[in-house]
């Protein structure tokens, strides 16, 4: 038995007639006869008795109509309240970023916003993975792939990395800008503990010739401590270009990319706050793969 049925015994018997039924319904008489009785014998026991005054409802259908009637009122209940149901869907999207997408996304926040207007978004800048089915978190941008068969993938692009520094350090270290002595300048490097950035820790230490000058364990401190003028390191393409106080020491030459992934919960991707959010951030990062990239190359630059 379903609702479509239950809209058929009710009409029907509102009506007193098959063809009053059929008119309210528009369907034709045949197809409610039809259903009508497929109805009955689902359930049973017949409804009306057809007389030639109409329709008249047996015990059986008298102890329906009131129940379809209630039915009814629900229907017209969940009709009534169906535009404030969309409007209670989710408007808030939760977005998990380190500080390095963190920074990509206040990049073109304007833009973002203007396209995601009635959707209310979070940042939640850390180094942890949040728990999806927990709702800690509804979309993660990230370099690693997701490791339980609930979350889906989507690549977004490549983002670059290459040497940096200030044009302070640059002008006054001149082996700064010599692919063979560029190891020697000093050093900004990462902190080993609850490493994020594995990748950039890796070719420090097989390319420097001695112990970093600094440690952090965040992009943006080593960002800063680089344009403080305290030696080179190794910052995303795009973050490191938009500052005049940095100069990218390695010409073209990238030291390697990462590629950057969006991961999403499949239940959540049905949301359609967060597929809207999905689309816009895979835009941004098409529109950006310049900047992402840094017109880099895939030449090293030690040797």
């Amino acid at each position: 038995m379903n609702w479509e049925d239950i809209q058929l015994f009710e009409a029907a018997a509102a009506a007193g007639s098959l063809t009053g039924a059929a008119k309210k319904l528009k369907i034709s008489q045949p197809q409610i006869s039809r259903r009508l009785r497929q109805l009955e014998t689902s359930i049973g026991a017949r409804l009306f008795d057809r007389t030639p005054h109409g329709l008249l409802p047996t015990r059986a259908g008298e102890k329906l109509i009131p129940l379809a009637r209630e039915m009814r009122t629900a229907a017209d209940a969940v009709a009534r309240a169906e535009p404030d149901l969309a409007n209670l869907a989710m408007g808030v999207v939760r977005i998990n970023v380190d500080e390095v997408r963190a920074r990509f996304i206040t990049q073109h926040l304007p833009e973002l916003l203007s396209k995601l207007k009635g959707i209310e978004i979070e940042i939640c800048e850390n180094h942890i993975h949040l728990n999806h089915t927990l709702r800690e978190t509804d979309i993660q941008l990230r370099s690693c792939l997701p490791d339980s068969e609930t979350l889906v993938a989507r690549r977004l692009g490549v983002m670059s990395y290459a040497l940096y520094g200030s044009k302070e350090y640059v002008r006054t270290h001149q082996e700064a800008l010599t692919p063979t002595r560029v190891s020697r300048c000093d050093w900004i490097g990462l902190a080993p503990d609850r490493l994020w950035y594995p990748e950039q820790k890796k070719w420090l230490d097989m390319n420097l010739q001695r112990p970093a000058k600094i440690r952090f364990n965040t992009m943006t401190s080593i960002f800063d401590a680089c344009k403080s003028g305290v030696g080179l390191a190794v910052l995303p393409c795009f973050f490191a270009d938009a500052s005049d106080d940095l100069t990218q020491v390695s010409g073209s030459e990238e030291i390697f990319q990462s590629i950057e992934n969006l991961i999403v919960h499949r239940d959540i991707l049905r949301e359609p706050a967060v597929r809207r959010t999905v689309d816009v951030l895979a835009g941004l990062y098409r529109q950006s793969k310049k900047s992402l990239m840094g017109q880099c190359t895939n030449v090293s630059i030690a040797s």
